[in-house]
């Protein structure tokens, strides 16, 4: 098991793997015809989506405004727009159940990845550019190795016999998400059901409540396991009354301060041995939010995936987090142990996590 404390930041990417979208392609899948727009009227048709909280002009002038602005983030443009915010809202969480039904795990992960990937060699082979266009905006690219699996089976090492659950109780190991979707909460609960049999359901939940999962700008919503009297399964059925739930559950970048757990959050990072940041873009508005990379402590080792980004951008992400650092004085240089690699989540685990 974990022998010092360790804390994962989780961002985008990190959901990635699971056919979830990253930044860049929720922004695609908003802004453009093929994305957002068609996949929302064709599944709600029928149930009067213009008597839902907002109107398809709403839509309409959100997703105009947020492709002229060239903000790459959902989330800050949200914020510097507090009145086009409740549409956003909405339409993160629609994005979110999407995601959500289209997602797998383990080997059915890898079938479905290629599957997917056959679908689009077959598109562009006979040139079919508007359904190639909707499947490369979806969920189609499945991106990233299944860092879950992974950390599951290192998590469970060792443990032998019908009744020896992992024990998070020691605080040793945290998750902090700026992520609104709850594969992680809903891959953990799964496995260690059909783990561990024989085990009352009551103490599958007991362990999973002692692990720490902390999510900075909200949950979509609660599964079972975390809220048995207010709950929504995985893979709902998606109607207005629970998009608009789940956009009450959202919260922006500046509305992060009324979230009672940012100061749990920031006490974690304080306390930590070991920091990994996965699926993480360190943006100055998210790092901002947890006063990152201040609160690091001097000797804690930080390791941070990169993917997608060059030698040049990965040396500036780690300078940024080396000089950002507070030491004991100001003749104290932080020791070289801060590791920025252009790689994905389960090959920075493979690499660092023991």
């Amino acid at each position: 098991m974990i022998d010092e404390k360790t804390v994962f930041i989780l961002g985008a990417g990190a959901s990635c793997p699971y056919g979830y979208p990253s930044g860049s392609g929720l922004r695609k899948l908003i802004c453009f015809r093929l994305g957002f727009m068609e996949h929302y009227t064709e599944n709600l048709r029928g149930r009067r989506i213009n008597q839902s909280h907002i109107s398809e002009k709403d839509i309409r002038e959100f997703t105009d405004a947020f492709r002229k602005s060239h903000i790459k983030s959902i989330d800050l443009f949200m914020a510097n727009n507090p009145k086009l915010a409740p549409t956003g809202k909405r339409i993160i969480s629609y994005e979110v159940f999407r995601a959500e039904k289209e997602s797998y795990f383990g080997e059915e992960r890898e079938e479905e990845a290629k599957n997917r990937q056959e679908r689009l060699e077959n598109l562009r082979q006979y040139g079919d550019a508007r359904m190639l266009r909707m499947c490369g905006w979806g969920t189609a690219g499945i991106q990233g190795g299944d860092w879950y699996f992974y950390l599951y089976n290192r998590l469970i090492e060792g443990l032998v016999g019908k009744d020896t659950l992992p024990d998070f109780s020691d605080g040793k190991l945290a998750f902090i998400t700026f992520n609104y979707d709850r594969s992680l909460e809903y891959f953990l609960y799964v496995a260690l059901r059909n783990s561990f049999t024989e085990v009352a359901e009551d103490k599958i939940v007991q362990s999973l409540k002692q692990l720490k999962i902390l999510h900075v700008y909200g949950q979509i919503a609660p599964l079972k396991w975390q809220n048995p009297n207010d709950y929504v399964d995985y893979k709902p059925r998606t109607d207005e009354s629970l998009l608009q739930r789940a956009a009450d559950n959202i919260r922006t970048i500046y509305e992060e301060k009324d979230n009672p757990e940012l100061i749990e959050a920031q006490n974690l990072i304080k306390q930590a041995g070991k920091i990994f940041f996965l699926g993480f873009g360190y943006a100055p508005e998210n790092m901002s939010v947890l006063d990152l990379p201040a609160l690091i402590p001097q000797n804690c080792l930080v390791y941070g995936t990169a993917f997608g980004t060059n030698d040049k951008e990965v040396k500036r992400t780690r300078n940024r987090i080396i000089n950002g650092i507070r030491t004991d004085s100001p003749n104290n240089k932080v020791p070289d142990h801060i590791q920025v690699e252009p790689t994905d989540c389960l090959e920075l685990l493979r690499n660092y996590f023991e």
